[in-house]
């Protein structure tokens, strides 16, 4: 389960929590952020889903994209 991954986590993160995200995205768009980035393997998506929750945030959604960031593409 390499890739890249989408995870939109409910309100804004302030400076602090972001920082707890090196190497991914993170972009606010309205009532939510987005981080997305790329995953290794699934131990790496498992990590990033235990730090969310260890930083009490609420996922809303998480969906594997593919291609770069920025290009559009998207897997269903």
């Amino acid at each position: 389960m390499s890739g890249r991954f989408e995870i939109r986590v409910s309100g804004r993160l302030s400076e602090r929590v972001r920082a707890a995200f090196p190497g991914m995205d993170v972009e606010d768009v309205p009532a939510e952020t987005v981080i997305s980035g790329r995953a290794q393997d699934e131990d790496e998506v498992h990590g990033l889903l235990s730090r969310i929750q260890s930083l009490g945030l609420q996922v809303v959604s998480l969906r594997q994209t593919r291609g770069e960031a920025g290009d559009g593409a998207e897997q269903p």
